[in-house]
Order: structure tokens, then C-alpha cells, then sequence
């Protein structure tokens, strides 16, 4: 699939060439991260009926940090023009997401309802203030088998209410509790860990438990920057894992996640043509003799046209949002 070109290299050229003192190569990041988003904002547009949860949760991110992002440019001279590019992609992401919405519901009323709390305006709250992962915070390794999304789905509509009709939300079951805290997951599992806060967090939970949400959210995300800064050897380790770290520690108020060069890599993976992010190699020829290798998709994946996935269009407009929001 075509990528971008390096955008690191472009960036590189910017700050030793061309504009020493930096100003032009923050209005060029700046206007890499809007036309990436307005370019996803058009798949929302075009593929608003077939694009799944993930997906919907992604832009309610997103729009959550334009909402906050153009709060923030209100204080700030010199962004008129900005602003109003934020506030047409804003305008436009809230439409088409509540478009996708109600055609998801149709489609999958039994999932929906389970998440649906976490689909209403305002729901998501990005943060106003920032730290950094403390790295000194011990925590023990433990052991056992990690949750499955079924378990964490069923965790979540705990928290949320949705798991009855009427049902009392920010519950905690025992085997919740036992699972969601657990420091020796990774990739899928961990991202729900981490998760699970988020929405307890989101919803004003005042059980006991997440009175520690702080010391887990650094955990998790501590763990989570080991993995982005020490991937595993391996060709087809996915980049949504990589992205998806950096969208949900952004919204823990991780301000370390948001790297330079951790954007220019998400950006690099986009398809100018058609908005799509192509986190994985496509197909190629496996060396004689070699056996292929599945390529590993989320539970309940939904590609759309070309194999554009919606997941990964989910994590990308997420973390590329709040690197707006925390960059400029």
C-alpha cells in the first residue's frame, strides 16, 4: 500500500534547512496532523454504515479532543484560521459519528447496548492536566492467564450499567477486580486493563478500587511505553498495538506518549489517497517452503472497502487527536 514519505526526514530538513528557528516546522506539523484527520474524517464520511465499535469509539475520542482543542486555541492569538479547520472537521466528525451510531445499533443492537453508555455526547473527557510515567513505582509480577475480550467486555458493562436493562452501573465483581489488575499482560489484554480505568474513570466510579487508579493507570502505561520503545523482534508485530498505547495513555494524562516521532510514524502509515492506515505489511510472497502466516485481526473487525480496517482508522484518529490537543 503507498505511504507517506519520511515525514521524520521532511521534519529533519525543516529544523536544519530550511527554518531554523522551528516556527514554519510546527505549522507544518500542524497541518500534517489536520489533513491526516480530515482525510480519515472523509472515510467516517463515505463508510459511516460499515464501520464497527471500535471505530465509532475512536471518533468519539477524537472529537472529544477537538472540542477540547478548540476550547484551548480560544485563549490563544494567531490561530483564527486554525480554529476554523478544527471546527469544520469537529462539526463534521460529530455528524457522521452519530450517523454511524444509530446504523451500528441496527446492526448489532445486542453489542451496542453494551457499550452504549460510552457512545453518549460527553462521555469521553480528555485531560486538563499532565504527567509523566513514573518509572521508580514498583509493582509485583503476577501470574496466571490474562482476560479475554468476552471477560473484559462483560467487565465493562459492569462499570457502565449496560448489563442488564436497568442495571446499576460502576459495579465491581470479584473476578473483575482479580483480572483488571494483574501486571504481567500485554497487547490486547493490557489495552483493556488500562481501559477498564478509563471508562471507571469516565463514569465517576467511587469504588474502593479505583482509588489506586492512579498507581495502575502508571503501571499499565509504564509497561505499555516498554513495549513502544522495545517492540519485539518480529516483522509482523501489529502497529495498532503501538498506536493504540499511545491513544489510551494519552487519555490517561500521559504526556510522554506524545513523541515526535511516535506521530511521524502513525502519520507515515496513512494512505494519502484514501485515508486509510495500513498498520501491517500487506501480503507478499513467503520464501519457499515457508508456511504463511494468518494476519491477526481484532474480535469483531470490520474492513471496509479495499481491506481498509476500522480499527485501525480507531486507534489512529484517537492518538493522532490528542497529540493536536497536547502539541500545539
Amino acid at each position: 500500500m503507498p505511504m507517506w514519505p519520511d515525514l521524520a526526514f521532511q521534519m529533519f530538513l525543516c529544523l536544519l534547512v530550511l527554518h531554523p528557528d522551528g516556527s514554519r516546522c510546527e505549522e507544518d506539523r500542524m497541518n500534517a496532523i489536520l489533513s491526516a484527520l480530515e482525510r480519515s474524517a472523509a472515510v467516517l464520511e463515505e463508510e459511516y454504515d460499515a464501520i464497527n465499535l471500535d471505530a465509532v469509539v475512536g471518533f468519539h475520542i477524537l472529537q472529544a479532543f477537538l472540542s477540547k482543542t478548540l476550547e484551548e486555541w480560544d485563549k490563544k492569538p494567531g490561530l483564527e484560521l486554525e480554529r476554523e479547520r478544527v471546527a469544520r472537521l469537529e462539526a463534521k466528525v460529530s455528524a457522521w459519528t452519530e450517523k454511524a451510531k444509530h446504523s451500528l445499533e441496527l446492526q448489532d443492537p445486542d453489542y451496542y447496548r453494551n457499550f452504549a453508555p460510552a457512545l453518549s455526547p460527553g462521555f469521553w473527557k480528555v485531560p486538563d492536566r499532565w504527567t509523566q510515567i513514573d518509572h521508580s513505582v514498583g509493582f509485583p509480577t503476577t501470574n496466571g492467564s490474562c482476560l479475554l475480550g468476552g471477560i473484559s467486555d462483560s467487565c465493562i458493562s459492569f462499570l457502565l450499567g449496560s448489563w442488564k436493562d436497568g442495571g446499576e452501573s460502576c459495579l465491581v465483581p470479584e473476578n473483575c477486580k482479580s483480572i483488571m489488575t494483574k501486571t504481567h499482560c500485554s497487547n490486547y489484554a493490557l489495552s483493556h486493563q488500562l481501559l477498564y480505568f478509563l471508562f471507571a474513570e469516565m463514569k465517576g466510579c467511587l469504588n474502593p478500587l479505583f482509588l489506586d487508579a492512579q498507581y495502575y493507570k502508571n503501571v499499565f502505561c509504564h509497561l505499555m511505553m516498554q513495549s513502544n520503545l522495545h517492540p519485539k523482534k518480529d516483522v509482523d508485530a501489529p502497529g495498532d498495538i503501538f498506536t493504540e498505547n499511545i491513544m489510551f495513555c494519552g487519555l490517561a494524562g500521559f504526556s510522554d506518549f506524545y513523541k515526535p516521532e511516535w506521530l511521524d510514524r502513525i502519520l507515515s502509515w496513512q494512505n494519502p489517497g484514501d485515508g486509510c492506515f495500513w498498520m501491517y505489511k500487506p501480503s507478499v510472497p513467503n520464501p519457499e517452503g515457508a508456511v504463511p502466516k494468518p494476519r491477526r485481526f481484532r474480535r469483531r473487525e470490520k474492513l471496509l472497502k479495499d481491506e481498509c480496517s476500522s480499527h485501525n482508522i480507531a486507534v489512529a484518529v484517537g492518538a493522532i487527536g490528542g497529540f493536536l490537543y497536547y502539541g500545539f
